[in-house]
C-alpha cells in the first residue's frame, strides 16, 4: 500500500513506521520533496537560446526559445534572420547555435 506524502504527518511523536510489521528504517522514509533538476533537454544549452531570444527581441523580432527546441523549421528560419541581419553579435551567436544544432545531429538546415 502507498500512502500519498500529503497524507503523512510532519511533525508530532516519535513516529516508527512499521512495513508488513517489520521497523522501516528512518532514512527510507519518502522525502517530501524531490529535485529532478532541468526537465528541458535542448540540443544547444537553453541558456544560448534565450540569449538569442533577447537579442532578436532588440531588433524588433520575437522569438520561442521553447519552440526554438523542437520546431527545426522554426529554429532554421530565426537562425536565419539572424544571420542576415546587421548586428555582428547576433549574427555570431546565430553560427555558433546552429554548428551546435548540427553537432547534436539536429539537422535544421535539412528542414523542407
Amino acid at each position: 500500500m502507498i500512502i500519498p506524502l500529503h497524507l503523512l504527518p510532519e511533525s508530532g511523536p516519535e513516529l516508527n513506521y512499521t512495513f508488513s510489521g517489520q521497523a522501516v528504517d528512518p532514512r527510507l522514509i519518502p522525502q517530501t520533496t524531490v529535485d529532478l533538476g532541468s526537465p528541458i533537454s535542448a540540443p544547444v544549452p537553453f541558456e544560448e537560446l534565450q540569449r538569442f531570444a533577447q537579442l532578436m527581441e532588440l531588433q524588433g523580432r520575437r522569438v520561442s526559445p521553447m519552440r526554438m527546441v523542437y520546431d527545426r523549421l522554426y529554429a532554421a528560419e530565426r537562425l536565419a534572420q539572424a544571420y542576415g541581419g546587421d548586428n555582428p553579435v547576433l549574427c555570431e551567436l546565430a553560427i555558433t547555435i546552429f554548428e551546435a544544432y548540427e553537432r547534436a545531429g539536429e539537422w535544421v538546415a535539412l528542414t523542407h
